[in-house]
């Protein structure tokens, strides 16, 4: 039986993956292939070693692995904040594992929570980003994906002209 928070977390994923694949820019279809990777990932763990959120779960850490080096790695790239968001967000479900490795004395509920909310607010930030996208694409007529880490590009005239456009 689906409760009040799967149902909750579903809408949210279906509505920011559709969102950011119909009208995202690179960034943002990036971070929806990032967060179709981890829906991969947890559901062929569920077929393999579902999670009793007694131990570690290793497939939930990969997961939440795969979603913190994805959203870091477009935190990296993208000229956007939204991907700092995920990744930070991303990093607090990893920090879980390391605690219920520790055995701090964590409850089973508590560690379940602490493994699943931040992806929810992960998947918020991700509409977030696709809706000032398109505000940036309706204000500005264009809006740049991608950092260029080229040699001198920070001293270019187009750099400063594109970048001061944005702020």
């Amino acid at each position: 039986m689906i409760n009040t928070e799967q149902l909750v977390f579903f809408l949210l994923l279906i509505v920011s993956v559709g969102l950011a694949l119909w009208k995202g820019g690179a960034p943002e279809r990036w971070g929806a292939v990032v967060i179709l990777t981890m829906l991969g990932i947890a559901a062929l763990a569920e077929v393999v070693l579902p999670s009793g959120f007694r131990r570690v779960d290793p497939f939930s850490l990969l997961t939440d692995l795969v979603g913190t080096l994805g959203f870091g790695w477009l935190a990296l790239q993208a000229l956007r904040i939204w991907p700092l968001w995920a990744t930070s967000l991303q990093l607090l479900s990893l920090s879980a594992h390391f605690a219920r490795w520790a055995d701090l004395g964590i409850p089973p509920l508590v560690y379940a929570v602490m493994r699943g909310t931040p992806t929810g607010f992960a998947l918020l930030a991700l509409i977030l980003g696709t809706i000032l996208h398109l505000r940036r694409l309706r204000r500005d007529g264009s809006d740049r994906s991608w950092q260029d880490w080229s040699r001198g590009a920070a001293g270019s005239d187009r750099f400063h002209a594109n970048y001061s456009k944005h702020w």
